[in-house]
């Protein structure tokens, strides 16, 4: 049926025979509008758009007929709808990028133009679009992509030398060791995204001077199978959709990468402070990123710790910028996987611009390889002692009420620890929280110390806690058992408390407080006495008995039933 070439009559007519069919009203509304009825076709469209269909190009049709009447907001529902149904075709996707382009969705906009790119990588005005938006981000590199043109030459590439020794190399690669095989490369679509891919093999003497030299962008992944690291940093950002609604707003992009630069700056001058050496680098997005490196592979446990005993004496972050720590691992799902980190000093490939270690400033430093070869690696026993100060030094914390716990946080350099990890509003660990249930929750204060510990986690929740407390059934947990299950605080904590254990009890951290907390020996292994247990057990084999012989009376009615 070609319902292009029907009039009015024959549609109406049609309709009548057919009411559902949703193709029949878009041919109505169209032949009105043609005929300048706008009014009536913008009346079809509001009452008949809602018609079910499974079909994407019926909602397409919609989509475009509810533009020509200058519907926006009807449209975009309709592209939406198509895309549903049909996610592959890169004209919904299309059609909907400009409608959210005209209501500035930069967002909106950036992915479904993405998206077109992606399915469709011939399609002229989606790539005239996609290339001229990165542009206005600052994405150089990813709208070169899009036009599938190469970067020109280095503008900024005396600040690096060429001449490149072996030793030079040997350097880099031995301050950013990781995984023992494979690193990862990086690289754009046709869309203009960034990709890394895992590559097999060593990162070696070629790869490094093809990084430094800009010709390619490489990235490590910092843990070893051991889970131990032997590098970190600190990364601050600009939100990303903070730049996409303010993408016709250079100022203001300007002014909130000032703001990521003086608080990494302030982290910087933290670290300095407490004799620590850190290096920050523009790592070429409007972000910058502060390092760390480790004299040996540490544990990940350790250096997690030693950036959070950083960041403790560093305020808040600005609301409108991202902190994340840099580890080698990154969120999917419910677990975690393995993240590469994009080496400095090459080329970030959205940006187009070449990564550099700057000053307290924002400036770059003028011989990059020397400021390298002056780095200061961190030892061990440094960082240990760092975290051991750190948890000693007074922190801003919730003021504690319950004297009972305020004595138990002096007392046990371990629930201190804890306790400073929980106060500064980061998740503890399991072992973590084991240790605290294990001794708050026998504090006689219906739990209120338990929940004044735990609120400020990011994971506290009142009824959790209470219910959990509630089971605690078994005894108190022992100054041994803390060590067992938390190996990493007590290696570099001096838990070396003196009490008196009363006689038949075991050294527990509530010593501290009040020895009656603690059970005896006698309370913890009571055990029913000699003519108890000979009368229980006589009273068994009575039973067994009875049922023994039960049975046998069982199966002789059973055989004469079947016989």
């Amino acid at each position: 049926m070609n319902l292009k070439h029907m009039n009015l009559i024959d549609l109406e007519s049609q309709i009548r025979s057919d009411p559902f069919n949703p193709l029949l009203h878009i041919a109505l509304a169209k032949a009105y509008l043609e005929g300048g009825d706008e009014e009536r076709a913008r009346k079809i469209v509001a009452i008949k758009r809602r018609l079910p269909s499974k079909d994407s190009k019926v909602h397409f049709e919609w989509g475009r007929l509810c533009e020509e009447l200058g519907m926006s907001r009807q449209a975009r529902e309709s592209y939406e709808e198509a895309i549903a149904l049909d996610p592959d075709n890169p004209d919904n996707h299309f059609r909907l990028a400009l409608l959210c382009q005209e209501k500035g969705a930069w967002e909106r906009t950036l992915k479904h133009l993405q998206k077109t790119v992606s399915l469709f990588p011939q399609h002229a005005e989606a790539k005239e679009m996609l290339a001229s938006l990165y542009e206005e981000i600052g994405l150089k590199g990813s709208a070169l992509a899009v036009h599938e043109k190469k970067r020109e030459g280095d503008s900024v590439f005396h600040a690096f030398p060429f001449d490149l020794t072996e030793d030079d190399i040997n350097l880099f690669l031995d301050l950013f060791k990781g995984k023992e095989f494979g690193y990862a490369t990086y690289h754009l679509s046709k869309a203009g995204l960034v990709n890394h891919t895992f590559v097999k093999g060593v990162l070696g003497f070629g790869e490094v001077y093809k990084h430094l030299r800009g010709e390619e962008t490489y990235g490590v992944y910092p843990l070893r199978g051991d889970r131990t690291l032997k590098f970190t940093c600190v990364h601050v950002a600009i939100p990303w959709r903070k730049v996409l609604e303010n993408i016709k707003n250079e100022g203001f992009l300007t002014l909130l990468e000032q703001k990521v630069h003086q608080y990494v700056r302030k982290i910087l001058e933290k670290s300095r402070e407490m004799g620590i050496p850190v290096y920050l680098e523009d790592s070429g997005e409007r972000d910058r990123r502060a390092w760390f490196f480790f004299e040996e592979f540490l544990p990940a446990e350790l250096a997690d710790r030693f950036l959070n005993a950083i960041l403790d004496g560093v305020p808040a972050p600005p609301s409108d910028t991202t902190l994340t720590l840099l580890m080698g691992v990154k969120g999917k799902g419910i677990g975690q996987e393995e993240h590469p980190i994009m080496l400095p000093l090459g080329f970030n490939r959205r940006t187009a611009r070449r990564c550099f270690f700057v000053n307290e400033y924002g400036d770059p430093y003028e011989d990059q390889l020397l400021w390298i070869k002056k780095i200061r690696l961190i030892g061990r026993a440094e960082a240990q002692g760092f975290c051991l100060s750190a948890g000693r030094r007074k922190y801003r914390r919730v003021q504690i009420e319950f004297d009972p716990l305020k004595r138990l946080i002096k007392s046990c350099p371990v629930i201190d620890e804890i306790c400073r990890k929980a106060q500064s509003g980061r998740m503890l660990s399991h072992e973590e929280k084991l240790v605290i249930f294990f001794t708050l929750g026998f504090l006689k204060d219906n739990f209120r110390s338990l929940h004044h510990f735990l609120e400020p986690c990011p994971d506290y929740r009142p009824k959790k806690v209470e219910r959990l407390a509630s089971r605690l059934k078994s005894n108190p947990i022992s100054c041994p058992k803390i060590r067992e299950l938390l190996p990493d605080h007590t290696a570099y904590l001096p838990c070396n408390c003196y009490f008196n254990i009363p006689e038949g009890g075991y050294p527990n951290p509530l010593l501290h407080i009040d020895p009656r907390l603690v059970p005896h020996r006698e309370d913890r292994l009571s055990m029913p006495g000699h003519e108890e247990v000979l009368k229980e057990y006589q009273d068994l084999n009575k039973r067994i008995e009875e049922l023994t012989k039960r049975r046998n009376e069982l199966e002789s009615i059973l055989r004469n039933i079947q016989f």
